[in-house]
């Protein structure tokens, strides 16, 4: 069955976007199931767009098809089509689809390749993603350089004419250093640094050669993602005989930077990437700003106001005590005071699981401040745990699990002896 146009659906669109916005987790993953079978990008975009930063704290598995393929080196830097703007590094996110097809044309068999490697994954099939990305992103690279006109379906995606090229060129800057970029964010996520520099090397060969907003998506996905990159960037500034191509990273890396900082300072940006998203991201997303803030202070050459930066800590700081405040609610105090009987092993293993989150996120806040306030909490959540236990919610072993989480193994050790003594 053919789905129809979203010109036609659009009461029904709205209607369901409204219903989306109120409706729980388990129906979310069901009607984002439902439009992966039907695989329209316009009715997609148009019922998720609103629901993105929710989306990204559910951590669903998506089908890995072309188009998504394609532009994973460039999603921390998709926008909405309302929050883009052509003189910004970023990529509206209905250019995606106009440009897909653009390469896809442009691979002919070479697509074939593509789509066997990813044929039946999902988004966690990163063997499949670093084989099949390797492929393509350097070659859809050359097919969007070439292209010399937008397609027929360009505008009516909402794009000017005006802005195909410059965009069209940005995005195959960026793509055509696709598995450099993947290999630093991988290895920036696992803590592996020694390999950045050769990585950086790598993305920056050749940079001058680039178009202003190529350097700019490329600096900014690099302060996004791999901020302690951030030194090597400057590095290349202050070495090399291409001044042109100096310049031109220069640039780009004030431009990203400056709206990487007004992101954080605008009402939705801190609280609404820390307090939406997932909590397993949490301390990493924590760790990844502080890094960012902490080179730019280093940066001798960066124009920013000291007084900007404390403000946005302070900001942070904030954001952080109120995320780990409603996880620790969440994931740990409600459960254990909703329980009716002992808890279950599955249970067990989400408070476990929210336990190490937690830390996470509280090693990361407490370089930013408020480090009382972490102790406070932690012994308040142990004292629950104790009670807990008391009340026969939790078995002893289960009991020590959680504390020897959340205070450490010394705590654990030290309540067991007590246990002990007492001939528990």
């Amino acid at each position: 069955m053919t789905p129809p146009s979203l010109n036609a659906a659009q009461p029904a669109v709205r209607a369901l976007r409204h219903d989306l916005s109120a409706a729980d987790d388990r129906k979310i993953k069901r009607v984002i199931a439902m439009l992966d079978e039907v695989a329209d990008p316009k009715m997609n975009q148009a019922l998720l767009d609103p629901l993105r930063v929710r989306l990204a704290s559910l951590n669903l598995l998506r089908p890995l098809r072309f188009t998504r393929l394609l532009f994973l080196p460039l999603d921390p830097v998709i926008v909405a089509p309302r929050d883009w703007q052509p003189d910004e590094p970023s990529v509206p996110r209905t250019a995606l689809a106009p440009l897909a097809r653009i390469v896809r044309n442009g691979l002919g068999a070479e697509a074939i390749f593509i789509d066997k490697t990813i044929a039946g994954r999902k988004t966690d099939a990163m063997q499949a993603i670093t084989l099949a990305g390797e492929a393509l992103w350097p070659r859809a690279a050359e097919v969007l350089a070439a292209a010399a006109a937008p397609p027929d379906h360009w505008t009516e995606a909402g794009l000017s004419i005006k802005v195909f090229q410059p965009l069209t060129r940005a995005v195959a800057a960026v793509l055509r250093r696709g598995p450099q970029l993947r290999w630093l964010l991988r290895d920036g996520e696992v803590g592996v640094f020694e390999s950045a520099e050769q990585a950086v090397a790598d993305i920056l060969k050749d940079i001058g050669k680039e178009p202003p907003e190529g350097c700019a998506l490329i600096a900014r996905l690099i302060l996004l993602q791999s901020p302690h990159a951030a030194p090597l960037l400057r590095r290349f500034t202050a070495s090399g005989a291409d001044q042109a191509a100096k310049t031109m990273v220069r640039r780009a890396i004030d431009h990203g930077t400056e709206q990487m900082l007004s992101d954080m300072e605008s009402d939705a940006g801190l609280s609404e990437e820390l307090n939406r998203g997932p909590l397993a991201n949490a301390g990493a997303m924590v760790r990844r700003i502080t890094t960012f803030l902490h080179e730019i202070e280093e940066d001798s050459g960066a124009s920013i106001d000291r007084p900007r930066l404390h403000a946005i800590r302070r900001k942070l700081d904030q954001v952080c005590r109120e995320r780990f405040s409603d996880g620790l609610n969440t994931g740990l105090l409600t459960p254990l005071a909703d329980a009716a009987g002992p808890v279950d092993g599955n249970n067990q293993k989400l408070m476990e699981s929210c336990g190490r989150e937690l830390r996470e996120l509280e090693i990361e806040a407490r370089k930013v401040g408020s480090a009382a306030n972490y102790d406070r909490l932690l012994r308040e959540a142990a004292a629950a745990v104790e009670e807990a236990a008391a009340a026969g919610t939790l078995t002893p072993v289960r009991k020590l699990r959680l504390i020897e989480i959340l205070s450490g193994p010394e705590a654990a050790a030290a309540l067991y002896e007590r246990d002990m003594s007492r001939g528990g």
